[in-house]
């Protein structure tokens, strides 16, 4: 794939409004003019604390929510002008892998109905069981899941499902939202290797939306940090490790066992 922009954030901010009382609004910023971009190929962590607004910007960027201000866009396009047929395609390619699988995989569908929903959405050709059962071997998983229901699977096996959901779609960029929070250490490591592997086959890029640092340094070509709403800091993962500028930045850093680092 040609190195370039895929993904491009420019000026993003979110406000909430909340009502406190009849007659009362309060206003909150989680999203403050936030900007930055994720090349073709690349791994861009993004990481901040809990309400820092990373999960919304990513929300933002697969359309799950409005922005108030600013824009995102793909390959130099304004998503928010895409309609019909690029609108679909632009699913299609940016596909994501939530914190928690039990509350993306449908329980009254097997494994095979899950895994291959986006050949079926995309009206992508080819033989579906097979497909799905190429994809289910490829995360490391064997095909007799395909007969499974998500209830008779382990953590790490649902995790495994989602994103071979996500590549059922054959995208071009994954938004990775705390993928590995609801995992123990184990299969946290073996979740972090597939996503290299993959990453590597496919050429894809990540966006990976995290606050373990730990996983930042096994997965990511590059660090935004957010800190109430707003970008801080953006460098080299291995420049973010080693000297780290932002005050916040060295916090959470300073938070992580020496062991780890």
């Amino acid at each position: 794939m040609e190195k370039g922009r895929l993904i491009e954030i420019n000026k993003l901010t979110k406000v909430f409004s909340f009502r406190e009382g009849f007659y009362k609004k309060r206003l909150v910023t989680a999203v403050d003019n936030v900007s930055f971009s994720v090349m073709a190929g690349e791994v861009v962590a993004l990481i901040g604390e809990s309400g820092s607004g990373k999960t919304t910007v990513g929300r933002i960027i697969l359309g799950l929510s409005e922005p108030s201000s600013g824009q995102v866009t793909y390959k130099g396009e304004k998503v928010s002008g895409f309609a019909g047929k690029k609108a679909k395609e632009f699913r299609r390619v940016v596909q994501a892998v939530f914190q928690d699988p039990n509350s993306s995989l449908n329980p009254r569908m097997t494994v095979q109905e899950i895994v291959s929903e986006p050949l079926r959405n995309f009206e992508m050709t080819g033989d579906c069981r097979q497909e799905t059962a190429e994809l289910l071997e490829r995360v490391g998983l064997n095909r007799q899941f395909c007969l499974r229901y998500p209830h008779q699977c382990s953590g790490g096996q649902k995790q495994r499902i989602a994103i071979a959901r996500a590549l059922a779609a054959k995208p071009e960029v994954v938004i990775l939202d705390e993928p590995l929070s609801a995992l123990d250490i184990t299969v946290q490591t073996k979740i972090i290797a597939l996503l290299n592997e993959l990453k590597d086959l496919y050429g894809m890029s990540y966006l990976f939306i995290t606050h373990d640092l730990k996983a930042v340094r096994a997965i990511a070509d590059r660090v935004v940090v957010m800190y109430r709403g707003k970008v801080v800091e953006t460098a080299k993962t291995e420049e973010f490790m080693n000297s780290p500028v932002h005050p916040h930045s060295q916090a959470l850093l300073a938070a992580v066992p020496t062991l780890y680092r």
